[in-house]
């Protein structure tokens, strides 16, 4: 086994790296637990702050992309906002998106356990042992499969991909199509008294950055892709406008099948029972599997974003040096997926054994979407100051690498305050995030003083924002 940089067996194409945004981001997993609170948010006007958020996350997308053509490391915002801040910010950006990526697992993988036991043994759904074994099943498969290299993944994300896009549109086209028939759609619907004021609009655009998130695994595989420096860049900007026009046609099409009340009472299996609703026949159970094969496609795809960004952050000193190590036959970073893994499968053990701390962990996890529009915001301010020589070369560089990230940064840091302000956030899962930032500072300074780390020297060029990085050569 090598510790050279990971490198694809045939390089990750454009459309490989779309797919895997498409992926991370979940949109069957996702509709499947925030239809019924988005209708609970804002009754029928998801749509409304689903748009609102575009904009500003397609701003954070363009961020990502100019960053990435300055400096295509798998770290990402780990690596930018390090070099154009501060190690120390760098370091907590990194830790905060191995905290989304490796927690975050622990909230797929019982609904992957759920989801195949409605299949094949319903007697078992509740039954949470049977529910996690099943889980962690699936999750040492899909690991299995992302250790056999991102070409073999890629091949699973696409077929998946394209199953459950096809679904979900036929059955949100046979939704929009009852709306239109029994003619129940009403403008007033689309109004912010309609929504229930600014109330319902603030807890949809929340609901709404949540569906969006996930994306940003396009740009972890960058040092993999037949074109590192575009290619990723435009992945990401093509995953946010996909998942723009996927989730407004799905969530109009789908939200006012079943009333509202109905809605919540399912709000396990809302896609299954709007399913059945419109389509006759087995349309039921392939929704079931639409949302499992999602969810596992979203397993595996943070799996592998988890072990790229540690890849990069222990090729800085700041991860184990055992994270480095990579398959020559795949390109793979093995020793950094198999450990990302193990942790999902230990957070499972753990939360099942102790009921106490297994409600502690599902606040952690609800935390992680907070913490996701904290290195949204750094991305996007790391990317307005990086260009800040270029804004007045052109109206062009001006929007897109200064208006465009900068309004992205704002939206994240408004929504993150507006959702503590609202009490949409509540104060143990504000505790949690904040518990689990502070954790990585204090590694950090550990790390610096008693591991005396090259990287938080603050005398490196890598710290000064040069292009001067001394780095492992891309295969």
């Amino acid at each position: 086994m090598s510790e050279s940089a990971p490198a694809a067996h045939g390089r990750f194409s454009l459309g490989d790296a779309i797919i895997l945004g498409l992926s991370s981001s979940g949109p069957a997993q996702t509709l499947a637990v925030s239809l019924a609170a988005m209708v609970a948010a804002c009754h029928y006007a998801g749509i409304v702050p689903l748009l609102a958020c575009f904009v500003p996350m397609l701003g954070i997308a363009v961020g990502y992309q100019r960053l990435n053509r300055w400096d295509p490391s798998s770290g990402a915002t780990f690596t930018w906002v390090a070099r154009v801040f501060h190690p120390y910010l760098g370091f907590l950006a990194g830790w905060m998106i191995l905290l989304y990526y490796t927690l975050g697992t622990s909230s797929l993988t019982m609904p992957a356990g759920t989801y195949t036991l409605e299949l094949i043994a319903p007697p078992l759904v509740n039954n949470h042992w049977a529910v996690a074994v099943t889980g962690g099943i699936w999750n040492v498969i899909v690991t299995g499969l992302a250790l056999k290299g991102l070409k073999v993944a890629a091949r699973l994300e696409w077929v998946i991909v394209v199953f459950q896009y096809v679904v979900l549109l036929a059955v949100a086209v046979a939704g929009i199509v009852a709306l239109v028939v029994q003619r129940t759609f009403s403008w007033d619907w689309l109004t912010l008294q309609g929504m229930g004021g600014s109330r319902g609009l603030m807890g949809g655009m929340l609901i709404a950055c949540f569906m969006y998130s996930g994306w940003d695994a396009a740009i972890y595989v960058n040092e993999e892709s037949s074109d590192k420096v575009e290619g990723p860049g435009h992945a990401a900007i093509a995953s946010v406008v996909i998942l723009a026009l996927f989730y407004s046609v799905t969530l109009f099409g789908l939200q006012a099948v079943l009333d509202p009340t109905e809605l919540q009472s399912h709000a396990a299996d809302a896609l299954a029972v709007i399913a059945a609703h419109l389509l006759p026949g087995p349309w039921r159970a392939i929704m079931s599997l639409v949302v499992l094969a999602g969810t596992l496609a979203t397993l595996q795809a943070a799996v592998i974003a988890a072990a790229r960004v540690g890849f990069a952050m222990s090729r800085d000193g700041v991860m184990p040096r055992a994270f480095r190590r990579v398959d020559p036959r795949t390109g793979n970073p093995w020793v950094a997926t198999v450990v990302m893994s193990v942790i999902n499968l230990c957070l499972l053990v753990v939360a099942l054994s102790i009921n106490n701390l297994g409600a502690a962990l599902a606040n952690v996890v609800s935390s992680l979407g907070l913490i996701s529009l904290l290195f949204y915001a750094l991305t996007g301010a790391a990317a307005v100051w990086q260009n800040r020589d270029q804004l007045n070369r052109s109206v062009t560089d001006f929007l897109l690498s200064g208006l465009l990230p900068g309004l992205g940064a704002a939206f994240m840091i408004w929504v993150a305050i507006e959702s503590v302000l609202t009490g949409a956030t509540s104060r143990e899962v504000l505790t949690y995030g904040a518990g689990s930032i502070a954790l990585g500072a204090v590694v950090a300074v550990l790390l610096r003083y008693c591991g005396n780390t090259v990287f938080f020297r603050p005398n490196r060029s890598f710290a000064l924002g040069d292009n001067s990085v001394s780095r492992e050569p891309i295969p």
